[in-house]
Order: C-alpha cells, then structure tokens, then sequence
C-alpha cells in the first residue's frame, strides 16, 4: 500500500511529536523536525507510509545517537493494559464464541497506537474494549481464519505496539497448543511505540511463546529491511497473523497465507476498504 496525500501531515505530526520526546534541546529538535520534512518532501509516494516513520527515526538516531522517544508511554501502556488482562480474560471465559471474542479483543487493542494518534491523548481502554464487543465486524473473515487456526500448524504472529501485545496475549492463549505452534515477532529496534524485545519481556510475551525481532526498525514490515532469520520465519510460517495498519501498509500484497487484524484509524485506510473510520478488520489476503 503506498503513501497516499493525506499522509503527509501525519508524517509532519510524527516528526514533531518524536523530536519533542527525544531530546529537551530546541536546536535539536529544530533539526529534527528540519530534516524529517525535507525527507518527507522527497520520499517516493510509492513507498509504504512505514518508510517515512522509518526515516524519521534513522534521523533521530543520527543525531542525537541510540534513544527510544516513546519508552516511557510504551511501558505505561503495557502497566495499563497488564491491569485490563483478567478482566479480558474473564470475558473470553464466558463468552459463547471464544475465538471471535478472543480475536476482537487482540483489535481492540489496535488504538494504542501513536503513529496515528496524538501521544497527549488518553486513550480509555475499558471503553473500547466494550465499543469492540458490540460493534459489528466490518470486514469479516473471521471463519477463514478460525478454519487457518486449526489447520495450519506453524504461526508467525507480527506484533504492532506495546500495550497492544498484551490483548494480543489474550487471543494468543486461545489457540490451540500455542506455545508449540506460535512464534511472536517484535520490531528489532525502537521506533514509535512499536513493541520491541523490552516490551515482550516487561508483559510476559517471552514467558508464553518463543518470540523474536525482526532486525528492522520500521513501524511496519518491509520485508526487505528484515533480519534473514525474520526472513526464513516468514516464508516458512503457514499462516501469518499481521496485526495493525503498519503492518498492512506493509504486508497487504504477502500472498494468501496472511490475515491482517486492525481497526481503521484513519480515512485513507477506512477508504481503502470501502468503510467507515474506526471500523473493525479480519482481512484474509487473496
């Protein structure tokens, strides 16, 4: 999926936000900010928006050296959601359908994300965790997938954010014997509020399953800036669980054995699908 207009003001916003979370100097963050608009202006529009926040990040990291603007919100988001665990677990206990409330949950999850929205705003997840249950599903393959999860033994699950991961746990844990069949695949370097290692570790994501980084640092999956053993897990995988818009930008061209979990947060996805913003995806790729 490439980079559409509409995406360039999110691209400014991005470039903003992370230069006033990386660094308290105001020259500093004026060359940021300086530099990541030049390279937004130049930028191919046939690359995927995730090589822009890429860029971004390679600038921040080349001026200011090794940092992670967005730990201290990643880590209070996986606290927050860590708290919400047994209540989302007790609604998939009870539920009649596990699996789609399991799978509905691990897209409620998808809001936390800073690529699309602003980092001041608080983002009340027991609010939509319930708008989640209620709403209908707008692209609906969930039987597809409920038919991969059964027969398709190796599973390649590539996390989007921290927080999020641990409403991925939830519908994770409903999978039969997976922490046999299921590998979790986290960003190899930070970037935005995507989930790394830390985030793994800090939500007990390496205590249930084997998980590993891709060696990338873009806030997607662009396949060719992944670690070859990324590579090798991909391409061997029998069914790959793509959660969140970076990660469809991304991978919406993988082939059939993908399915793309993700709510639409913005116009340029919702119009891509033929929806409304904020509506809920389980999208099997043809």
């Amino acid at each position: 999926m490439y980079i559409y207009f509409d995406c360039i003001p999110c691209f400014a916003r991005q470039s903003v936000e992370a230069a006033v979370m990386a660094t308290k100097d105001p020259t500093l963050r004026e060359k940021i900010i300086r530099a990541a608009l030049k390279k937004a202006s130049e930028i191919p529009l046939n690359k995927t928006p995730a090589h822009m926040g890429m860029e971004i990040h390679r600038i921040i990291r080349n001026l200011i050296g090794e940092v992670d603007p967005y730990r201290t919100i990643k880590s209070v988001y996986n606290k927050k959601a860590l708290a919400l665990y047994p209540e989302m677990k007790n609604l998939v206990t009870h539920a009649s359908d596990r699996i789609e409330t399991a799978v509905r949950i691990a897209i409620a999850g998808n809001v936390i994300d800073f690529g699309i929205s602003p980092t001041n705003n608080e983002i009340e997840l027991n609010k939509i965790i319930d708008e989640t249950m209620r709403k209908p599903i707008a692209v609906n393959d969930l039987e597809e997938l409920r038919e991969s999860l059964e027969n398709e033994e190796r599973i390649l699950y590539i996390a989007d954010n921290a927080g999020e991961i641990v409403f991925d746990r939830v519908f994770i844990e409903e999978i039969p014997r997976f922490s046999e069949r299921v590998t979790f695949a986290v960003k190899g370097q930070a970037v935005l509020n995507d989930a790394t290692l830390k985030d793994a570790e800090e939500t007990d994501m390496t205590g249930i399953v084997r998980v590993i980084d891709n060696g990338s640092d873009a806030p997607g999956t662009i396949l060719e800036t992944c670690s070859k053993r990324f590579r090798n897990e991909f391409s061997q995988a029998d069914l790959v669980i793509s959660k969140g818009q970076g990660n469809y930008e991304t991978l919406s061209d993988c082939g059939e054995k993908c399915c793309f979990l993700l709510k639409a947060k913005c116009p340029v996805i919702a119009g891509h699908f033929g929806i409304e913003v904020g509506d809920l995806i389980i999208k099997i790729a043809k």
